[in-house]
């Protein structure tokens, strides 16, 4: 009877590590994003809900008398974009592209 468990739990065991590497692709590009898909993400517009909830503009010179001096979409940590890219990706906002040169009030620092 032993033997016949064991051989349920190691075919388990063997099924869930098997579907947590297929998966690990897809929950890599839903949390980081992906160039290709980015270019399809719409802007976000500052009438978003998120963003008004959040005090997004899409120029951070704009919010000067909110935000650290120098406090940007480009230099936060949530960011996913590249710096040299106009728009990226933004953890704070999923399925929207962000101004490199906006600013929001979840912004934090690079380490």
């Amino acid at each position: 009877m032993t033997d016949n468990n064991f051989s349920n739990d190691r075919r388990r065991l063997l099924r869930g590590a098997l579907m947590g590497v297929a998966a690990a692709p897809l929950a890599y590009m839903s949390v980081r994003g992906s160039n290709a898909l980015a270019q399809d993400m719409p802007k976000l517009s500052e009438d978003d809900p998120t963003a008004i909830a959040l005090n997004y503009v899409n120029n951070a010179a704009d919010k000067d008398d909110m935000r650290e001096p120098g406090a940007i979409c480009g230099n936060c940590r949530l960011y996913l974009g590249d710096s040299d890219a106009e728009w990226g990706g933004c953890t704070a906002f999923p399925g929207k592209l962000v101004n490199v040169n906006g600013w929001c009030s979840a912004w934090v620092a690079m380490s």
